[in-house]
């Protein structure tokens, strides 16, 4: 996500709130968040069980309310990208 100048620090706030909320549901397995050098871009990844939970969270108050708050601080649309892995990969790389 590539971010205003102006929306920088509502944006950071939003992000934090966002991280933490999504980090506390019970199939999330992991959030990191990178902020690319020399830019206001950000990139969140996110690990879920599986898709069916991704999704479900996808509808949920505060995935929308993430998604409402940052709209006016991007200088584009985000990209979404999935990539599906398997849950032996999980749990042979956190063991």
């Amino acid at each position: 996500m590539s971010v205003t100048e102006n929306g920088l620090e509502e944006f950071q706030k939003a992000l934090k709130t966002y991280a933490d909320t999504t980090a506390d549901q019970n199939d999330n397995l992991h959030v990191s968040i990178q902020k690319l050098p020399e830019k206001s871009c950000y990139i969140i990844y996110e690990f879920w069980q599986d898709r069916i939970s991704w999704m479900s969270y996808l509808q949920s108050d505060a995935s929308k309310m993430f998604q409402r708050c940052i709209i006016d601080m991007l200088e584009d649309p985000e990209i979404v990208s999935t990539m599906l892995m398997p849950a032996s990969w999980w749990i042979m790389t956190n063991n």
